[in-house]
């Protein structure tokens, strides 16, 4: 009746518990809003009040490179209504790195000027 209720469950907590934003958890409930993993790092991501684990804290936020799937941290670049990391917004035919912006996008698809030429002959 007196105890604390866990933040997963909002059951009682009797025995063993975490205490983690602002609240106590079942070391059972406590797990990540989506994939319902545990922090075996012992880090996690807060949203809305829920832990999330870091991929699934990054999908939510849509701050996932749309080039190779993983969190986007640091710089970032926005196109396509998509965000990459610099080093994976590339050419799809030379694969080189696109910078200062300048690229074509066809079928989706982002092209360097030379490439998008070749490829696509007006």
């Amino acid at each position: 009746m007196f105890s604390p209720k866990c933040g997963g469950c909002n059951r009682p907590v009797l025995e063993n518990y975490l205490s983690a934003m602002d609240t106590v958890w079942h070391p059972e409930c406590f797990v990540c809003g989506d994939c319902f993993s545990s922090f075996s790092t012992g880090s996690f991501f807060e949203l809305d009040g829920r832990p999330f684990c870091e991929l699934h804290y990054h999908h939510r936020r849509g701050t996932l490179c749309h080039g190779c799937g993983q969190p986007i941290t640091g710089r970032c670049i926005s196109a396509m209504g998509h965000k990459f990391h610099p080093e994976h917004f590339v050419c799809a035919f030379c694969l080189a790195q696109l910078s200062k912006g300048i690229f074509r996008e066809q079928n989706d698809k982002t092209y360097c000027l030379p490439c998008f030429n070749k490829l696509f002959p007006l």
